[in-house]
């Protein structure tokens, strides 16, 4: 369960990291890495199209293990990654 604070937090931030068609690049992965190294919490946005329903989860979860951060929060395209 994701406190009132948190919530709040996850609200207020903006997204820093898009995806596209071109899926997951090792740019991605170290541009993820090094806004983690920055920022407490980071939101990212796979652009529409991108991710079909089912597979939103398994593709956050995959995102997370290899950026070595955890997803604190997932409603339809959008995440939000933090540092583990």
């Amino acid at each position: 369960m994701v406190s009132k604070n948190l919530k709040r937090e996850i609200q207020d931030l903006k997204i820093t990291v898009r995806i596209g068609f071109n899926g997951i690049k090792e740019s991605l992965l170290l541009e993820i890495i090094d806004q983690l190294k920055s920022r407490k919490m980071i939101k990212l946005k796979a652009n529409k199209g991108v991710l079909d329903g089912p597979s939103r989860k398994t593709f956050w979860e995959d995102l997370a293990k290899r950026t070595d951060s955890k997803v604190i929060n997932q409603i339809g395209n959008v995440a939000v990654f933090m540092k583990k």
